[in-house]
């Protein structure tokens, strides 16, 4: 083989490693016969020739559009140069298959994680749902708790207070019971004096009386207020349910020394009127 022949077979595959495309340099396809080769050479180089370029004159590029011509003209150059190209085109539809083979996988994969995380928020958000329901369920039961709570705190209250009045009730017809026993057993033994102020116990003692105890020197109203605020200090803490406190015994004691006076004086309010 002569150096021009291994020469153009050496160009054919080169141009057809870089992707240079002769058969679109000169304007003709892979089925264009040789014989056509030159007419097609001669009118696409025309304005790349140094008497028609003169000063633009590019000598690489003439020097393509001849070895062009010679490839293409040549059986041997020309079927190595569509050989290598078509390698070549092949190698890249191999690229491109093995690239569009690891983009399906690389979507396949992406599709999978996209689902599986989607899946996951959607369980996390079903199961915050759950847990937002049973947050709302125990804070009604709670409400409900409270309310039947303070329902029946109220309906006790209103017990006590009912039984506090009855209390009240029965104490003020006793107490209005012995004042009409006492007027009537005064008018028996002609002793009836009219009197002013609250009355309390068993003898209608007139407000204004005054009690001389030894220690303690008062009016029988003060005595009277004295045994009505220590009764009240009892009730209070008997509410508060403190038992067995020095607090509750000392309230206790207060009370029994402030009935104990009112009865002294009842008593010494009775010996005054008998003497009478």
């Amino acid at each position: 083989m002569s150096d021009d022949k291994a020469d153009l077979l050496r160009f054919a595959n080169e141009y057809a490693d870089k992707n240079i495309d002769l058969y679109e340099l000169l304007g003709v396809d892979a089925l264009t016969p040789k014989e056509d080769i030159h007419r097609a050479w001669r009118k696409a180089s025309l304005n790349y020739h140094p008497d028609k370029a003169r000063e633009n004159f590019d000598a690489a590029k003439w020097e393509l559009f001849e070895r062009a011509r010679d490839i293409l003209s040549d059986p041997n150059a020309r079927a190595a140069y569509d050989q290598s190209l078509k390698a070549k085109l092949l190698r890249k539809q191999e690229r491109e298959a093995m690239d569009r083979e690891h983009q399906k996988f690389a979507d396949d994969l992406e599709a999978r994680e996209n689902a599986h995380r989607q899946q996951r928020q959607q369980q996390q958000q079903r199961e915050q749902e759950k847990l937002d329901k049973e947050r709302e369920r125990l804070a009604e039961e709670q409400r409900l708790h409270e309310e039947e709570k303070k329902r029946q705190a109220e309906a006790a209250q209103e017990m006590e207070d009912l039984a506090e009045a009855r209390r009240r009730l029965k104490e003020k017809k006793e107490e209005k019971a012995r004042r009409k026993q006492f007027k009537e057993s005064l008018k028996a033994t002609g002793a009836v004096k009219k009197t002013s102020g609250p009355a309390n116990g068993a003898v209608l003692v007139p407000g204004d009386y005054v009690v001389d105890l030894g220690s303690v020197r008062k009016m029988y109203w003060e005595l009277v207020c004295d045994k009505l605020r220590a009764v009240q200090a009892v009730r209070n803490l008997q509410k508060l349910d403190i038992t067995n406190s020095e607090e509750l015994e000392n309230a206790e004691k207060e009370m029994r020394e402030a009935r104990q006076r009112i009865h002294d004086a009842e008593m010494k309010f009775q010996q005054d009127t008998a003497a009478v």
